[in-house]
């Protein structure tokens, strides 16, 4: 399955131009100020650069022991433990800030001539994020406090083969993927996540799709953290930060500032509760899901009871997501309500999850109106329905219902299948299925099966999987996508896909 990318791609997006943009005395004023702020994040990265190299503010727990300080009565291997592993994370902490303190220097740098010849604005747009950020930063760090640093991530080769249902057309593609993920605690209460996804790109869709490298550098939120290093004929590579934010956790209190999950879903595969960051079940290389640039609050007086409140920017009041939410439990069943202004829409909805015996039963629905025409009949409905089962014979079964009362019919829906879809529009039909089963083999291979289709349109996805753990860190997935039917293989010349993937995780 090749995706046409010529229509909804953004390619020839022109910019919105923004109030601050309005009058070159105006954008200086501007840039002077959130370079000024862009410098205060480079000083705080070059704190971090000195802090990891001494001893004293490196935090002993996570190398089994529990005081900070010279004085601090560790047993000698504990002390051994603590100093390999330091340094043997130490350049790699120190090398990703001083990446950090250079990219903020050049973009600085790029920012300021981009205000003057008036290109500025998604440069002061992130300028600002970056500096509502620093609120979230403790006011004094003291060579006491402890820093508690964690890297992880995974290498990921994906290989695909898609071919024509004569097997006549066949055309491959790859994508080498790394990710880093990266957490940092600043205190008790306080720690800062950023995440980066890396992909070099080549293949058919590369040499066949003109501005491929520009497609993927438009960043779809807020702030634009997507960039296109390589962008040639036959290679291209992105990288793309998807997860950048503050997190303030005190007892039941969570405030959480920037680009983030907001995760309001009940159901597997469509969410119309979902009103932040709705994401394409079929995407299944993403296993993270995509963020959103947002300020999120909750409170939870109980394990299942707490209210939750979000905001995602947004140019203006009609490009922005409003939304709060309420978490209770009725009987043995965990219910939400969502009261949302939803871009130029209301939202109210709701959704649950429980057991009918045995059986998982959950579902989410949501009514979207027009918020300039309150009072006309132009409002509709999305709903989902899913259930699961474990058989008596290890087999886990699990199926889904959608009904998209708001399916925009003039989009293309082979792109529309692994883009994030709307909350008001998550399907390429009215009506929507989905029916998987599970089974795994041993502890280390697995099979799955799974069918995607609709009840008012010609189409069908089957989706068969194979997994398998080859050493600790190291997995093995072969899966294929085969759409059937003709509202989708007429508008494909390779609707059969096979995809071959290691990932390696650190």
């Amino acid at each position: 399955m090749n995706i046409d990318f010529s229509e909804e791609t953004g390619l020839n997006y022109s910019p919105r131009i923004h109030p601050w943009e309005r009058g070159v005395r105006d954008r200086k004023i501007f840039a002077r100020v959130f370079c000024g702020l862009m410098m205060g994040i480079e000083n705080w990265a070059g704190w971090f650069i000195k802090a990891l190299a001494r001893p004293s503010l490196v935090s002993k727990q996570r190398f089994g022991c529990f005081e900070t300080g010279p004085s601090s009565e560790c047993s000698e291997q504990a002390k051994g433990t603590q100093v390999s592993a330091s340094r043997s994370k130490t350049a790699i902490k120190i090398l990703f800030f001083q990446w950090l303190k250079t990219y903020l220097s050049l973009e600085r740098d790029r920012i300021w001539l981009a205000t003057i010849q008036r290109e500025g604005s998604a440069g002061i747009r992130l300028l600002l994020f970056l500096g509502l950020l620093l609120l979230f930063i403790p006011a004094k760090t003291s060579a006491q406090n402890t820093i508690e640093v964690d890297f992880r991530g995974y290498v990921k080769e994906l290989g695909s083969l898609s071919l024509s249902n004569d097997f006549e057309t066949l055309r491959y593609d790859n994508i080498l993927h790394h990710r880093i993920e990266s957490r940092f605690g600043l205190g008790e209460y306080v720690e800062f996540r950023a995440d980066v996804r890396t992909r070099l790109f080549n293949g058919w869709t590369v040499q066949n799709t003109p501005g491929y490298g520009k497609y993927l550098s438009n960043d779809p939120g807020y702030v634009d953290l997507s960039h296109t290093w390589i962008d040639e004929e036959k290679v291209v590579l992105n990288s793309a930060i998807d997860r950048l934010h503050f997190s303030y956790i005190n007892g039941p209190w969570e405030v959480h500032a920037g680009r983030q999950r907001i995760n309001w879903g009940k159901t597997m595969v469509w969410n119309p509760n979902d009103l932040f960051n709705a994401y394409a079940y079929l995407d299944f290389d993403y296993e993270e899901r995509p963020g959103t640039d947002a300020f999120s609050a909750s409170y939870s007086w109980s394990y299942a009871s707490s209210v939750e409140a979000g905001y995602r920017l947004g140019d203006s009041f009609d490009e922005s997501v409003l939304a709060g939410m309420f978490r209770g439990s009725v009987g043995e069943y965990d219910v939400q309500l969502i009261a949302a202004n939803y871009f130029e829409q209301l939202a109210l909805g709701g959704g649950w999850s429980g057991y009918i015996k045995s059986a998982g039963f959950k579902g989410e629905i949501t009514y979207f109106h027009p918020r300039n025409d309150f009072w006309d009949e132009s409002g509709h409905v999305t709903a989902t329905l899913g259930g699961d089962y474990m058989f008596p014979n290890a087999v886990y079964a699990s199926a889904e219902l959608l009904y998209n009362g708001g399916w925009d019919r003039s989009v293309n829906p082979v792109a529309q299948l692994t883009r994030p879809p709307s909350a008001d529009d998550l399907f390429i039909a009215e009506t929507g299925y989905f029916v998987n089963a599970a089974y795994q083999l041993n502890p280390l291979t697995s099979l799955t099966g799974g069918v995607m289709g609709s009840f008012d349109r010609k189409m069908v996805i089957l989706i068969p999987q194979f997994t398998r753990s080859l050493s600790n860190n190291l997995d093995l997935l072969i899966l294929a996508q085969l759409l059937k039917g003709s509202a989708l293989s007429d508008l494909t010349e390779t609707p059969n896909v096979l995809y071959f993937r290691l990932k390696w995780s650190y």
